[in-house]
Protein backbone atom coordinates (compact mmCIF):
# COMPACT_ATOMS: atom_id res chain seq x y z
CA UNK A 1 0.00 0.00 0.00
CA UNK A 2 1.18 3.49 -0.85
CA UNK A 3 1.44 6.05 1.92
CA UNK A 4 -0.42 9.14 0.71
CA UNK A 5 -0.01 12.63 2.10
CA UNK A 6 -3.78 12.96 1.90
CA UNK A 7 -6.74 11.56 0.01
CA UNK A 8 -9.32 13.52 -1.97
CA UNK A 9 -12.39 12.42 -3.92
CA UNK A 10 -11.17 13.33 -7.40
CA UNK A 11 -7.75 14.16 -8.79
CA UNK A 12 -7.85 16.03 -12.10
CA UNK A 13 -4.53 15.89 -13.95
CA UNK A 14 -4.23 19.01 -16.10
CA UNK A 15 -5.93 22.41 -15.83
CA UNK A 16 -6.51 22.87 -19.54
CA UNK A 17 -9.96 23.25 -21.07
CA UNK A 18 -11.27 19.87 -19.92
CA UNK A 19 -9.64 20.05 -16.48
CA UNK A 20 -11.09 23.49 -15.76
CA UNK A 21 -14.61 22.35 -16.67
CA UNK A 22 -14.30 19.18 -14.60
CA UNK A 23 -12.97 21.04 -11.57
CA UNK A 24 -15.92 23.40 -11.69
CA UNK A 25 -18.69 20.90 -12.33
CA UNK A 26 -17.46 18.17 -9.97
CA UNK A 27 -16.89 20.58 -7.09
CA UNK A 28 -20.34 22.08 -7.60
CA UNK A 29 -22.03 18.72 -8.02
CA UNK A 30 -21.42 16.87 -4.80
CA UNK A 31 -17.71 16.07 -4.62
CA UNK A 32 -16.31 16.64 -1.14
CA UNK A 33 -12.82 17.41 -2.44
CA UNK A 34 -11.27 18.01 -5.87
CA UNK A 35 -7.53 18.40 -6.42
CA UNK A 36 -6.43 19.76 -9.78
CA UNK A 37 -2.77 19.56 -10.80
CA UNK A 38 -1.25 21.79 -13.49
CA UNK A 39 2.34 21.49 -14.72
CA UNK A 40 2.38 25.14 -15.77
CA UNK A 41 1.95 28.25 -13.69
CA UNK A 42 -0.84 30.71 -12.97
CA UNK A 43 -2.37 32.84 -15.73
CA UNK A 44 -1.51 36.23 -14.21
CA UNK A 45 0.20 37.78 -17.25
CA UNK A 46 -2.09 40.40 -18.85
CA UNK A 47 -0.88 39.31 -22.29
CA UNK A 48 -2.69 36.01 -21.73
CA UNK A 49 -5.97 37.86 -21.31
CA UNK A 50 -5.72 40.61 -23.94
CA UNK A 51 -6.90 39.04 -27.22
CA UNK A 52 -4.18 40.68 -29.33
CA UNK A 53 -1.61 39.46 -26.80
CA UNK A 54 -1.69 36.02 -28.40
CA UNK A 55 1.19 37.15 -30.59
CA UNK A 56 3.37 37.68 -27.49
CA UNK A 57 2.54 34.49 -25.58
CA UNK A 58 2.12 32.04 -28.45
CA UNK A 59 5.66 30.71 -28.48
CA UNK A 60 6.71 31.71 -24.96
CA UNK A 61 8.11 28.54 -23.29
CA UNK A 62 6.78 29.80 -19.98
CA UNK A 63 3.26 29.10 -21.24
CA UNK A 64 3.81 26.58 -24.00
CA UNK A 65 5.16 23.02 -24.05
CA UNK A 66 6.44 23.87 -27.56
CA UNK A 67 6.68 20.28 -28.72
CA UNK A 68 8.23 19.32 -32.05
CA UNK A 69 7.48 16.27 -34.11
CA UNK A 70 10.06 13.82 -35.30
CA UNK A 71 11.15 14.29 -38.93
CA UNK A 72 7.95 13.74 -40.92
CA UNK A 73 8.48 11.14 -43.67
CA UNK A 74 6.07 12.65 -46.23
CA UNK A 75 6.83 16.33 -45.51
CA UNK A 76 10.47 16.47 -46.65
CA UNK A 77 11.57 15.15 -43.22
CA UNK A 78 10.72 18.47 -41.58
CA UNK A 79 9.99 18.73 -37.86
CA UNK A 80 6.63 20.36 -37.17
CA UNK A 81 5.83 22.71 -34.31
CA UNK A 82 3.21 21.48 -31.82
CA UNK A 83 2.25 24.18 -29.30
CA UNK A 84 0.30 23.07 -26.21
CA UNK A 85 -0.72 25.33 -23.35
CA UNK A 86 1.32 25.03 -20.15
CA UNK A 87 -0.57 27.37 -17.83
CA UNK A 88 -3.92 27.49 -16.06
CA UNK A 89 -6.44 27.23 -18.89
CA UNK A 90 -4.05 25.15 -21.00
CA UNK A 91 -4.31 25.78 -24.72
CA UNK A 92 -7.45 27.88 -24.17
CA UNK A 93 -5.12 30.48 -22.62
CA UNK A 94 -2.82 30.75 -25.65
CA UNK A 95 -4.95 29.80 -28.68
CA UNK A 96 -6.61 32.02 -31.30
CA UNK A 97 -9.95 32.03 -29.44
CA UNK A 98 -11.98 30.57 -32.33
CA UNK A 99 -15.34 29.21 -31.21
CA UNK A 100 -16.21 26.34 -33.56
CA UNK A 101 -18.41 23.38 -32.68
CA UNK A 102 -17.44 21.44 -35.82
CA UNK A 103 -20.09 19.71 -37.94
CA UNK A 104 -23.22 17.95 -36.70
CA UNK A 105 -22.23 15.04 -38.94
CA UNK A 106 -19.05 14.52 -36.90
CA UNK A 107 -21.02 13.53 -33.82
CA UNK A 108 -23.52 11.44 -35.74
CA UNK A 109 -20.48 9.59 -37.12
CA UNK A 110 -19.30 8.99 -33.54
CA UNK A 111 -22.67 7.44 -32.75
CA UNK A 112 -22.43 5.25 -35.84
CA UNK A 113 -19.07 4.02 -34.55
CA UNK A 114 -20.85 2.65 -31.49
CA UNK A 115 -20.71 5.67 -29.21
CA UNK A 116 -24.28 5.68 -27.99
CA UNK A 117 -25.13 9.01 -26.38
CA UNK A 118 -22.68 11.01 -28.51
CA UNK A 119 -24.83 11.96 -31.53
CA UNK A 120 -25.32 15.64 -32.34
CA UNK A 121 -28.76 15.63 -30.72
CA UNK A 122 -27.10 14.27 -27.57
CA UNK A 123 -24.23 16.78 -27.41
CA UNK A 124 -25.99 19.97 -28.54
CA UNK A 125 -27.49 20.54 -25.05
CA UNK A 126 -23.97 20.44 -23.59
CA UNK A 127 -22.66 22.97 -26.09
CA UNK A 128 -25.55 25.20 -25.07
CA UNK A 129 -25.03 24.63 -21.33
CA UNK A 130 -21.44 25.82 -21.63
CA UNK A 131 -22.00 29.06 -23.47
CA UNK A 132 -23.34 32.52 -22.86
CA UNK A 133 -23.61 33.87 -26.39
CA UNK A 134 -23.55 37.66 -26.43
CA UNK A 135 -25.23 38.39 -29.75
CA UNK A 136 -27.32 35.31 -30.59
CA UNK A 137 -30.31 33.73 -28.91
CA UNK A 138 -31.90 30.79 -30.69
CA UNK A 139 -32.34 27.03 -30.50
CA UNK A 140 -28.64 26.45 -31.24
CA UNK A 141 -27.11 28.72 -28.60
CA UNK A 142 -27.17 29.17 -24.84
CA UNK A 143 -27.24 32.51 -23.05
CA UNK A 144 -26.59 31.69 -19.39
CA UNK A 145 -23.54 29.42 -19.38
CA UNK A 146 -20.15 30.29 -17.87
CA UNK A 147 -18.33 30.66 -21.19
CA UNK A 148 -18.84 34.02 -22.93
CA UNK A 149 -18.92 33.96 -26.74
CA UNK A 150 -19.51 36.65 -29.37
CA UNK A 151 -19.19 37.28 -33.07
CA UNK A 152 -16.10 39.32 -33.83
CA UNK A 153 -16.79 42.89 -34.95
CA UNK A 154 -13.31 43.92 -36.10
CA UNK A 155 -13.35 46.43 -38.94
CA UNK A 156 -10.79 46.51 -41.74
CA UNK A 157 -11.28 47.62 -45.37
CA UNK A 158 -9.95 44.29 -46.60
CA UNK A 159 -12.86 42.38 -45.01
CA UNK A 160 -15.29 43.93 -47.50
CA UNK A 161 -12.97 42.83 -50.29
CA UNK A 162 -12.87 39.31 -48.86
CA UNK A 163 -16.64 38.90 -48.78
CA UNK A 164 -16.88 40.44 -52.23
CA UNK A 165 -14.44 37.78 -53.44
CA UNK A 166 -16.52 35.07 -51.76
CA UNK A 167 -19.59 36.24 -53.70
CA UNK A 168 -17.90 36.54 -57.09
CA UNK A 169 -16.13 33.18 -56.70
CA UNK A 170 -19.50 31.51 -56.18
CA UNK A 171 -19.24 30.53 -52.51
CA UNK A 172 -21.90 30.87 -49.84
CA UNK A 173 -21.93 33.04 -46.75
CA UNK A 174 -22.76 31.22 -43.52
CA UNK A 175 -25.43 32.81 -41.35
CA UNK A 176 -24.16 30.79 -38.36
CA UNK A 177 -21.59 28.06 -38.95
CA UNK A 178 -22.35 26.77 -35.44
CA UNK A 179 -26.06 26.61 -36.21
CA UNK A 180 -28.17 24.68 -38.72
CA UNK A 181 -25.66 24.77 -41.61
CA UNK A 182 -21.88 24.91 -41.38
CA UNK A 183 -21.11 25.52 -45.07
CA UNK A 184 -19.93 28.96 -46.14
CA UNK A 185 -17.85 31.95 -45.02
CA UNK A 186 -18.50 34.14 -42.01
CA UNK A 187 -17.06 36.34 -39.32
CA UNK A 188 -15.46 34.21 -36.65
CA UNK A 189 -17.28 33.50 -33.41
CA UNK A 190 -14.78 33.93 -30.58
CA UNK A 191 -14.37 33.46 -26.83
CA UNK A 192 -13.14 37.03 -26.35
CA UNK A 193 -15.61 39.48 -24.78
CA UNK A 194 -15.18 43.05 -23.50
CA UNK A 195 -11.50 43.00 -24.41
CA UNK A 196 -10.66 39.86 -22.45
CA UNK A 197 -9.92 36.30 -23.50
CA UNK A 198 -12.55 33.95 -22.09
CA UNK A 199 -10.25 31.02 -21.40
CA UNK A 200 -11.48 27.92 -19.60
CA UNK A 201 -9.57 29.17 -16.55
CA UNK A 202 -11.51 32.45 -16.58
CA UNK A 203 -14.89 30.86 -17.31
CA UNK A 204 -14.70 27.74 -15.16
CA UNK A 205 -11.65 27.47 -12.92
CA UNK A 206 -11.60 30.86 -11.20
CA UNK A 207 -15.19 30.50 -9.89
CA UNK A 208 -14.37 26.96 -8.73
CA UNK A 209 -11.23 28.06 -6.88
CA UNK A 210 -13.37 30.16 -4.55
CA UNK A 211 -14.99 27.00 -3.17
CA UNK A 212 -13.57 25.37 -0.03
CA UNK A 213 -13.65 21.89 -1.61
CA UNK A 214 -11.27 22.82 -4.47
CA UNK A 215 -7.48 22.81 -4.39
CA UNK A 216 -5.39 23.77 -7.41
CA UNK A 217 -1.65 23.13 -7.46
CA UNK A 218 0.54 24.73 -10.16
CA UNK A 219 4.06 23.76 -11.27
CA UNK A 220 2.93 20.22 -10.40
CA UNK A 221 4.29 17.78 -12.97
CA UNK A 222 2.56 14.40 -12.70
CA UNK A 223 5.01 11.52 -12.98
CA UNK A 224 2.71 8.50 -12.70
CA UNK A 225 -0.66 7.10 -11.76
CA UNK A 226 -0.45 4.91 -8.66
CA UNK A 227 -2.30 1.57 -8.76
CA UNK A 228 -3.42 -1.08 -6.33
CA UNK A 229 -3.90 -4.04 -8.65
CA UNK A 230 -6.11 -2.82 -11.48
CA UNK A 231 -7.46 0.17 -9.56
CA UNK A 232 -6.01 3.66 -9.80
CA UNK A 233 -5.63 4.88 -6.23
CA UNK A 234 -3.66 8.10 -6.59
CA UNK A 235 -1.10 10.26 -8.31
CA UNK A 236 2.59 11.01 -7.89
CA UNK A 237 3.80 14.46 -8.90
CA UNK A 238 6.88 16.65 -8.57
CA UNK A 239 6.53 20.26 -7.47
CA UNK A 240 9.53 22.54 -6.98
CA UNK A 241 11.82 19.52 -6.69
CA UNK A 242 9.72 17.67 -4.10
CA UNK A 243 7.82 14.47 -4.82
CA UNK A 244 4.25 14.21 -3.56
CA UNK A 245 1.76 11.33 -3.52
CA UNK A 246 -1.95 11.99 -3.16
CA UNK A 247 -4.74 9.42 -3.02
CA UNK A 248 -8.01 9.47 -4.95
CA UNK A 249 -10.96 8.09 -2.99
CA UNK A 250 -13.15 8.00 -6.08
CA UNK A 251 -11.28 8.59 -9.35
CA UNK A 252 -8.17 9.83 -11.08
CA UNK A 253 -9.09 11.78 -14.22
CA UNK A 254 -6.42 12.49 -16.84
CA UNK A 255 -7.10 15.75 -18.68
CA UNK A 256 -3.69 16.57 -20.11
CA UNK A 257 -4.62 16.47 -23.80
CA UNK A 258 -3.66 14.31 -26.75
CA UNK A 259 0.09 14.60 -26.12
CA UNK A 260 0.37 14.44 -22.33
CA UNK A 261 -2.42 12.03 -21.34
CA UNK A 262 -1.01 9.07 -23.29
CA UNK A 263 2.43 9.86 -21.88
CA UNK A 264 1.13 9.68 -18.29
CA UNK A 265 -0.57 6.37 -19.05
CA UNK A 266 2.53 4.87 -20.61
CA UNK A 267 5.01 5.95 -17.92
CA UNK A 268 2.52 4.42 -15.45
CA UNK A 269 2.73 1.06 -17.26
CA UNK A 270 -0.50 1.34 -19.25
CA UNK A 271 -0.04 1.04 -22.99
CA UNK A 272 1.42 -1.16 -25.74
CA UNK A 273 3.32 -3.90 -23.89
CA UNK A 274 6.19 -4.23 -26.37
CA UNK A 275 6.82 -0.46 -26.41
CA UNK A 276 6.74 -0.25 -22.61
CA UNK A 277 9.19 -3.13 -22.30
CA UNK A 278 11.51 -1.42 -24.80
CA UNK A 279 11.44 1.63 -22.53
CA UNK A 280 12.22 -0.46 -19.46
CA UNK A 281 8.77 0.11 -17.94
CA UNK A 282 6.96 -2.65 -16.06
CA UNK A 283 3.70 -3.42 -17.85
CA UNK A 284 0.74 -2.77 -15.60
CA UNK A 285 -1.91 -3.17 -18.29
CA UNK A 286 -1.35 -4.01 -21.96
CA UNK A 287 -3.48 -1.54 -23.92
CA UNK A 288 -2.28 -1.38 -27.50
CA UNK A 289 -4.18 1.75 -28.54
CA UNK A 290 -2.51 4.17 -26.13
CA UNK A 291 -0.67 6.76 -28.24
CA UNK A 292 -2.05 5.45 -31.54
CA UNK A 293 -4.45 7.11 -34.00
CA UNK A 294 -2.96 10.60 -33.62
CA UNK A 295 -4.83 12.98 -35.93
CA UNK A 296 -4.54 16.71 -36.55
CA UNK A 297 -5.53 19.28 -39.17
CA UNK A 298 -2.69 19.75 -41.69
CA UNK A 299 -2.62 23.28 -43.08
CA UNK A 300 -1.03 25.45 -45.76
CA UNK A 301 -1.17 29.16 -46.53
CA UNK A 302 -0.90 31.83 -49.24
CA UNK A 303 0.18 35.44 -48.71
CA UNK A 304 -0.09 38.58 -50.84
CA UNK A 305 1.55 41.97 -50.56
CA UNK A 306 -0.70 44.94 -49.94
CA UNK A 307 -0.53 47.32 -52.87
CA UNK A 308 -1.49 50.37 -50.77
CA UNK A 309 -0.37 49.47 -47.30
CA UNK A 310 -2.13 47.70 -44.46
CA UNK A 311 -4.27 49.35 -41.81
CA UNK A 312 -3.49 46.54 -39.35
CA UNK A 313 0.28 46.77 -39.83
CA UNK A 314 0.06 50.57 -39.51
CA UNK A 315 -1.48 50.19 -36.04
CA UNK A 316 1.40 47.94 -34.89
CA UNK A 317 3.75 50.94 -34.71
CA UNK A 318 4.89 51.05 -31.08
CA UNK A 319 3.27 54.36 -30.11
CA UNK A 320 -0.05 53.40 -31.71
CA UNK A 321 0.14 49.91 -30.24
CA UNK A 322 0.69 51.38 -26.76
CA UNK A 323 -2.48 53.41 -27.21
CA UNK A 324 -4.44 50.28 -28.20
CA UNK A 325 -3.13 48.34 -25.19
CA UNK A 326 -4.09 51.18 -22.85
CA UNK A 327 -7.53 51.37 -24.46
CA UNK A 328 -8.22 47.67 -24.04
CA UNK A 329 -7.01 47.73 -20.42
CA UNK A 330 -9.20 50.69 -19.53
CA UNK A 331 -12.27 50.20 -21.69
CA UNK A 332 -12.08 46.70 -23.21
CA UNK A 333 -12.42 48.11 -26.72
CA UNK A 334 -10.37 48.77 -29.83
CA UNK A 335 -8.04 46.81 -32.06
CA UNK A 336 -6.41 44.86 -29.18
CA UNK A 337 -9.82 43.67 -27.92
CA UNK A 338 -10.27 41.06 -30.66
CA UNK A 339 -8.23 38.13 -31.96
CA UNK A 340 -6.14 38.90 -35.05
CA UNK A 341 -7.92 36.23 -37.14
CA UNK A 342 -11.47 37.34 -37.80
CA UNK A 343 -12.86 35.40 -40.78
CA UNK A 344 -13.33 31.71 -41.47
CA UNK A 345 -15.16 29.43 -43.89
CA UNK A 346 -16.07 25.83 -44.56
CA UNK A 347 -16.00 24.48 -48.12
CA UNK A 348 -15.92 21.16 -49.97
CA UNK A 349 -12.97 19.96 -52.00
CA UNK A 350 -15.40 18.26 -54.38
CA UNK A 351 -19.15 18.83 -54.81
CA UNK A 352 -20.32 15.28 -54.05
CA UNK A 353 -19.25 15.47 -50.37
CA UNK A 354 -22.00 15.61 -47.76
CA UNK A 355 -20.15 18.00 -45.44
CA UNK A 356 -17.21 20.40 -45.86
CA UNK A 357 -13.72 18.91 -45.66
CA UNK A 358 -11.75 22.19 -45.79
CA UNK A 359 -11.70 25.05 -43.30
CA UNK A 360 -10.27 28.37 -44.37
CA UNK A 361 -9.02 31.35 -42.37
CA UNK A 362 -8.28 34.90 -43.48
CA UNK A 363 -5.96 37.30 -41.71
CA UNK A 364 -5.55 41.00 -42.56
CA UNK A 365 -1.87 40.85 -41.66
CA UNK A 366 1.32 38.91 -42.23
CA UNK A 367 1.76 35.53 -40.57
CA UNK A 368 4.85 37.11 -38.94
CA UNK A 369 3.34 40.50 -38.08
CA UNK A 370 5.15 42.28 -35.25
CA UNK A 371 5.50 45.66 -33.54
CA UNK A 372 7.74 48.23 -35.24
CA UNK A 373 9.02 51.79 -35.04
CA UNK A 374 10.93 53.85 -37.62
CA UNK A 375 14.68 53.61 -37.17
CA UNK A 376 14.44 51.24 -34.19
CA UNK A 377 12.44 48.13 -35.07
CA UNK A 378 11.93 47.04 -38.65
CA UNK A 379 8.35 46.13 -39.63
CA UNK A 380 7.38 42.77 -41.07
CA UNK A 381 6.31 42.38 -44.66
CA UNK A 382 2.93 44.03 -45.21
CA UNK A 383 0.89 41.10 -46.42
CA UNK A 384 -2.53 39.55 -45.96
CA UNK A 385 -2.83 35.81 -45.56
CA UNK A 386 -5.11 32.91 -46.42
CA UNK A 387 -4.78 29.62 -44.59
CA UNK A 388 -6.64 26.37 -45.12
CA UNK A 389 -6.66 22.98 -43.46
CA UNK A 390 -7.90 19.49 -44.25
CA UNK A 391 -10.62 18.71 -41.74
CA UNK A 392 -10.67 14.91 -41.89
CA UNK A 393 -7.30 13.55 -43.07
CA UNK A 394 -6.84 9.83 -43.54
CA UNK A 395 -3.28 9.88 -42.22
CA UNK A 396 -2.70 8.50 -38.75
CA UNK A 397 0.26 9.20 -36.50
CA UNK A 398 1.51 8.19 -33.08
CA UNK A 399 2.69 9.53 -29.74
CA UNK A 400 5.33 7.31 -28.13
CA UNK A 401 7.80 7.56 -25.29
CA UNK A 402 11.35 8.75 -25.77
CA UNK A 403 12.34 7.19 -22.45
CA UNK A 404 10.84 6.07 -19.15
CA UNK A 405 11.55 9.54 -17.70
CA UNK A 406 8.20 11.38 -17.33
CA UNK A 407 10.04 14.70 -17.73
CA UNK A 408 11.33 13.68 -21.16
CA UNK A 409 9.17 14.96 -24.08
CA UNK A 410 7.44 12.26 -26.11
CA UNK A 411 8.07 11.39 -29.72
CA UNK A 412 5.40 12.69 -32.11
CA UNK A 413 4.98 11.42 -35.66
CA UNK A 414 1.93 12.72 -37.55
CA UNK A 415 2.53 10.86 -40.82
CA UNK A 416 0.82 13.68 -42.74
CA UNK A 417 0.30 13.29 -46.53
CA UNK A 418 0.61 9.52 -46.40
CA UNK A 419 -2.42 8.99 -48.68
CA UNK A 420 -3.42 10.17 -52.14
CA UNK A 421 -6.65 11.65 -50.81
CA UNK A 422 -4.84 13.78 -48.23
CA UNK A 423 -2.57 15.18 -50.92
CA UNK A 424 -5.55 15.83 -53.23
CA UNK A 425 -7.52 17.79 -50.63
CA UNK A 426 -4.64 20.12 -49.76
CA UNK A 427 -3.90 20.59 -53.44
CA UNK A 428 -7.53 21.63 -53.97
CA UNK A 429 -7.46 23.92 -50.94
CA UNK A 430 -4.48 25.70 -52.52
CA UNK A 431 -6.53 26.31 -55.67
CA UNK A 432 -9.51 27.61 -53.69
CA UNK A 433 -7.37 30.09 -51.78
CA UNK A 434 -5.80 31.41 -54.95
CA UNK A 435 -9.19 31.59 -56.67
CA UNK A 436 -10.47 33.81 -53.89
CA UNK A 437 -7.33 35.95 -53.83
CA UNK A 438 -7.52 36.66 -57.58
CA UNK A 439 -11.13 37.85 -57.56
CA UNK A 440 -11.71 41.46 -58.75
CA UNK A 441 -12.77 42.53 -55.25
CA UNK A 442 -9.11 42.35 -54.18
CA UNK A 443 -7.72 44.23 -57.19
CA UNK A 444 -7.33 47.57 -55.36
CA UNK A 445 -5.55 45.94 -52.42
CA UNK A 446 -3.65 42.98 -53.81
CA UNK A 447 -0.01 43.30 -54.72
CA UNK A 448 2.32 40.51 -55.81
CA UNK A 449 1.96 37.04 -54.37
CA UNK A 450 4.45 36.84 -51.51
CA UNK A 451 4.15 33.09 -50.89
CA UNK A 452 4.54 30.83 -52.72
CA UNK A 453 4.73 33.11 -55.79
CA UNK A 454 3.32 32.81 -59.29
CA UNK A 455 5.93 30.20 -60.30
CA UNK A 456 3.63 27.65 -58.61
CA UNK A 457 0.85 27.39 -61.18
CA UNK A 458 -2.67 26.19 -60.47
CA UNK A 459 -2.42 23.52 -63.18
CA UNK A 460 0.89 22.07 -61.95
CA UNK A 461 0.10 19.33 -59.43
CA UNK A 462 3.75 18.52 -58.81
CA UNK A 463 4.65 22.13 -58.02
CA UNK A 464 1.68 22.49 -55.68
CA UNK A 465 2.54 19.23 -53.93
CA UNK A 466 6.14 20.41 -53.47
CA UNK A 467 4.93 23.69 -51.98
CA UNK A 468 2.59 21.81 -49.63
CA UNK A 469 5.47 19.63 -48.41
CA UNK A 470 7.71 22.65 -47.88
CA UNK A 471 5.15 24.76 -46.02
CA UNK A 472 2.76 22.35 -44.34
CA UNK A 473 2.06 22.88 -40.65
CA UNK A 474 -0.97 22.20 -38.52
CA UNK A 475 -3.67 24.30 -36.92
CA UNK A 476 -2.82 22.63 -33.62
CA UNK A 477 -5.72 20.26 -33.02
CA UNK A 478 -4.22 16.90 -31.96
CA UNK A 479 -6.78 14.25 -30.96
CA UNK A 480 -7.56 10.53 -30.58
CA UNK A 481 -4.43 9.16 -28.87
CA UNK A 482 -6.60 7.61 -26.10
CA UNK A 483 -9.49 6.96 -28.43
CA UNK A 484 -13.01 6.22 -27.23
CA UNK A 485 -14.59 3.21 -28.92
CA UNK A 486 -15.97 -0.32 -28.78
CA UNK A 487 -13.17 -2.07 -30.68
CA UNK A 488 -10.16 -3.85 -29.17
CA UNK A 489 -7.80 -0.90 -29.78
CA UNK A 490 -10.04 1.64 -28.06
CA UNK A 491 -8.44 3.04 -24.90
CA UNK A 492 -11.60 4.28 -23.15
CA UNK A 493 -15.25 3.32 -23.34
CA UNK A 494 -18.23 5.60 -23.93
CA UNK A 495 -18.04 6.80 -20.33
CA UNK A 496 -14.34 7.63 -20.75
CA UNK A 497 -13.23 4.87 -18.36
CA UNK A 498 -9.88 3.31 -19.26
CA UNK A 499 -10.71 -0.18 -20.48
CA UNK A 500 -9.65 -2.97 -18.13
CA UNK A 501 -8.89 -0.65 -15.19
CA UNK A 502 -10.90 0.88 -12.37
CA UNK A 503 -10.98 4.38 -10.92
CA UNK A 504 -9.31 5.91 -13.98
CA UNK A 505 -10.77 8.02 -16.77
CA UNK A 506 -9.42 10.19 -19.55
CA UNK A 507 -11.39 13.33 -20.45
CA UNK A 508 -9.82 15.55 -23.11
CA UNK A 509 -9.26 15.68 -26.88
CA UNK A 510 -7.32 12.42 -26.77
CA UNK A 511 -10.58 10.46 -26.38
CA UNK A 512 -12.23 11.74 -29.59
CA UNK A 513 -13.19 8.69 -31.70
CA UNK A 514 -11.80 10.63 -34.66
CA UNK A 515 -11.03 14.18 -35.73
CA UNK A 516 -13.89 16.67 -35.92
CA UNK A 517 -14.33 19.28 -38.63
CA UNK A 518 -13.06 22.52 -37.15
CA UNK A 519 -11.26 24.10 -34.19
CA UNK A 520 -11.58 21.65 -31.31
CA UNK A 521 -11.63 23.75 -28.12
CA UNK A 522 -15.43 24.04 -28.00
CA UNK A 523 -15.71 20.27 -28.51
CA UNK A 524 -13.29 19.62 -25.64
CA UNK A 525 -15.36 21.82 -23.33
CA UNK A 526 -18.57 20.10 -24.44
CA UNK A 527 -16.92 16.70 -23.81
CA UNK A 528 -15.94 17.69 -20.28
CA UNK A 529 -19.40 19.11 -19.59
CA UNK A 530 -20.94 15.79 -20.61
CA UNK A 531 -18.28 13.81 -18.74
CA UNK A 532 -19.05 15.64 -15.50
CA UNK A 533 -22.65 14.39 -15.58
CA UNK A 534 -21.46 10.85 -16.30
CA UNK A 535 -18.90 10.91 -13.47
CA UNK A 536 -21.43 12.28 -10.98
CA UNK A 537 -23.99 9.67 -12.01
CA UNK A 538 -26.45 12.24 -13.28
CA UNK A 539 -28.81 11.61 -16.14
CA UNK A 540 -27.80 13.11 -19.46
CA UNK A 541 -29.37 16.38 -20.54
CA UNK A 542 -32.45 15.86 -22.70
CA UNK A 543 -31.62 15.34 -26.37
CA UNK A 544 -32.44 18.21 -28.68
CA UNK A 545 -33.45 17.48 -32.25
CA UNK A 546 -31.56 19.84 -34.51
Amino acid sequence: MTDFEKTVDYIVVGAGSAGCVLTNRLSDGGANTVLTLEAGDRDTDFMLHMPLGVGKVWQDPKYNWSYESEPEPHVDNRRLFHPRGKVLGGSSSINMMAYVRCNAGDFDRWRQKGMSGWSYDDVLPYFKRAESFQDRKDDYHGDDGPWKIRTTDVEDPIFDAFFGAVDSAGYEKAEDYNGAVQDGFARLQVNAVNGRRQSAAVAYLRPAMKRPNVEVQVRAHVTRVIFDGTRATGIEYIQDGTTHRVGAGKEVILAGGAINSPQVLMVSGVGPADHLKDMGIEVRHDLAGVGSDLQDHPAIGLEYHYSKGSEFHKQLRLDRLAFHVARVKLFGTGMAASPPSSLTGFVKSRPDLEIPDIQMFFRPMSMTARQWFPGILAPSEQTFAFRSCHLRPESRGRVSLRSADPMDPVRIVNNFLSTDEDRRVLRESFRIMRKLALQPAFDELRGEEFAPGTHVRDDDDEAIDAYVRQGLGTVYHPVSTCRMGIDDRAVVDGEMKVRGLEGLRVVDASIFPDLTGGNINAVVIMTAEKASDIILGRGALARQAA
